[in-house]
């Protein structure tokens, strides 16, 4: 019996490396096999990127590429003898320029890292600030929820939309920075400022409101009226607030590390990411191969440093059922003044959307970029369109587009974050994946369809809240009354209905609204790459592409949609603000 008992405690903590190495095995075979799951043919790719227009596609010329990169042989045995390799630190050569690869990803990876690392200098920042604010509220006695409008703006927007307001305000308007290129100090501000605002945000959000669920906990109560410093009090709770949310650090990190694609391909940066999108779209299958291991290799090394920090700092309360914490509710805002802000941004944007009903978002009736006036309130775009109906007429398909990924989003990472033991590899490989990158594997898996964005948005999208459900779940299971609950003769369904549930419900809800904007504009992103709607529709994502070229020229026609998500998800967080 007592073999038994020690054995389920080592399966227990084996688990978790099962699940990371069946990840990781099931991502390299969907990787070595997409040709051929695909019926792509790479031989047509590789003539055309390695000969240019000067060599036809005959069928010889196609013979010796195949013959060449040894393309005739089945797809298991390409499988197994790149998989091999890789284990010897071989990562093959480049399909595009015979170059190799793990020379290639060593100088894009340090690039990446660099640029990670001072991101992550600035969002600590930044957030330090934030958390010193709170404080600050609350040494004054107050520990309301006063929303942060900031936060939730910086949570809307997500990193390609940074990078290109930056651009505009400090590349083009006050020339302060260099817009794009690698080659000195000045390159390193602007795309680390537009990864950091994002991640600060988000962090920053989630971060206050653990910190206010811990500062109306008993202990805290009890410590005051002992008299005890405020400043230890401030460490402890601040101590407590972290623990919870270091899985959802660790996604921020493993985002940072190859989930920078837009900024680096909008910056030129030779990072890895862009290295990666740059290999799918050649269908370079070995520097994709390899591209994609390195990250998920780094993605799973951040996660495991992330759990064990967890578990250090909280000891053996996890075990013992001593972690005493409040459970947060999810209700509409009491307050009047956010209740009726967010109702009235709501109103306007409806607004917008009847008035588009009278005016023809496809009829060229204007000058091209034509000024803003009365006949046409915010102007036309590139084609003389106008950018006031084509913003009313895409908003509806947007924002359905949005609210339905992220509900799938939140019932996957649910299901995912309950059975984190199993799926923990899982979550950690698919945070690693960046969702251009996802976009464009799943178009070469299954094709160009109308729910190819979707698809791939939801792919991705699910890992960090399955990390938060599992991190709240491991604190609901830790409570003295869940972990008592089963000596009083409490069902597993009880225990999840009344214990379990109702603690992990409410701030897994928030997180999901705070991401609801970014993953509506992460969907419309898609379309830079095909995916989702197609020209002429009036979709956000199109109505950003079609005028970035003419952002000096007329920035509403690319403000004016960014502008509509941030009011969006504003409102949506103004009434569910408590």
């Amino acid at each position: 019996m007592r073999s038994v008992e020690a054995l389920f405690p080592a399966m227990s903590a084996l688990t978790p490396w099962l699940s990371r190495i069946a990840a990781l095995v099931i991502v390299v075979i969907i990787l070595g096999l997409m040709p051929d799951i695909a019926g792509i043919d790479p031989s047509q790719t590789i003539l055309r990127a390695r000969a240019g227009q000067s060599q036809l596609m005959t069928p010889e010329a196609l013979a010796a590429v195949r013959a060449d990169l040894q393309l005739d042989r089945t797809a298991s045995e390409r499988l197994w003898d790149w998989a091999s390799h890789a284990l010897q630190g071989d990562l093959g050569r480049s399909w595009i320029d015979n170059s190799p690869v793990a020379e290639g990803l060593l100088h894009a990876m340090s690039t990446s890292l660099l640029l990670m690392s001072s991101t992550l200098a600035l969002t600590f920042v930044l957030c330090g600030l934030a958390v010193l604010q709170r404080m600050l509220v609350w040494r004054k006695g107050s520990n309301t929820a006063n929303h942060n409008s900031l936060s939730t703006v910086l949570i809307s927007l997500p990193e390609y939309v940074v990078a290109t307001v930056l651009i505009l305000v400090f590349a083009v308007w006050f020339g302060w920075f260099p817009p794009y290129g690698w080659q000195g100090l000045e390159n390193i501000w602007l795309p680390s400022l537009a990864l950091a605002l994002p991640a600060t945000g988000l962090f920053s959000r989630l971060l206050g409101d653990s910190l206010r669920r811990v500062l109306k906990e008993p202990w805290v109560i009890t410590w005051l009226s002992a008299n005890v410093a405020p400043s230890l009090i401030i460490r402890g709770a601040l101590k407590k607030a972290i623990s919870s949310l270091i899985p959802q650090i660790t996604m921020i990190i493993i985002g940072l590390t190859g989930g920078a694609v837009a900024v680096e391909q909008i910056f030129s940066i030779p990072g890895v990411g862009r290295l990666i999108l740059g290999a799918t779209k050649a269908q370079d299958l070995p520097m994709l191969q390899g591209g994609l291991l390195i990250l998920l290799t780094i993605s799973i090394a951040i996660s495991c440093t992330g759990l064990f920090i967890q578990q250090l700092i909280l000891g053996k309360s996890l075990k013992a059922g001593k972690l005493i914490s409040s459970p947060s509710s999810f209700r509409f805002t009491q307050s009047k003044i956010k209740r009726n802000t967010g109702i009235g941004i709501l109103v306007c944007l409806i607004g917008i959307v009847i008035w588009s009903t009278f005016r023809d978002p496809y009829l060229s009736q204007f000058s091209r970029l034509a000024a803003p006036s009365l006949a046409a309130p915010i102007g036309g775009d590139g084609l003389g369109r106008d950018l006031l109906a084509r913003l009313g007429a895409g908003m509806i398909s947007t924002f359905q587009a949005g609210i339905l990924a992220t509900a799938l989003s939140l019932l996957v990472g649910l299901v995912m974050g309950f059975f984190a033991r199993y799926t923990q590899g899982f979550i950690e490989v698919t945070k690693a994946i960046p969702y251009i990158i996802a976009g464009l594997l799943i178009a070469g898996l299954f094709g160009m369809t109308p729910y190819s964005a979707l698809i791939a948005i939801v792919l991705v999208s699910w890992a960090p809240l399955a990390a938060h459900c599992s991190s709240l779940i491991m604190e609901a299971k830790a409570q003295p009354y869940t972990h008592l609950a089963p000596v009083w003769g409490a069902s597993q369904w009880r225990v999840l209905r009344h214990y379990l549930l109702p603690y992990i419900l409410p701030p897994l809800l928030r997180h999901a609204l705070l991401r609801l904007p970014v993953t509506t504009l992460s969907l419309t992103a898609l379309s830079f790459i095909g995916l989702g709607a197609k020209p002429p529709a009036p979709e956000w994502g199109l109505m950003i592409a079609e005028n970035l070229p003419y952002i000096e020229r007329a920035p509403q026609g690319v403000l004016s949609p960014i502008f509509g998500l941030v009011l969006f998800g504003v409102a949506i967080n103004l009434l569910f603000d408590d």
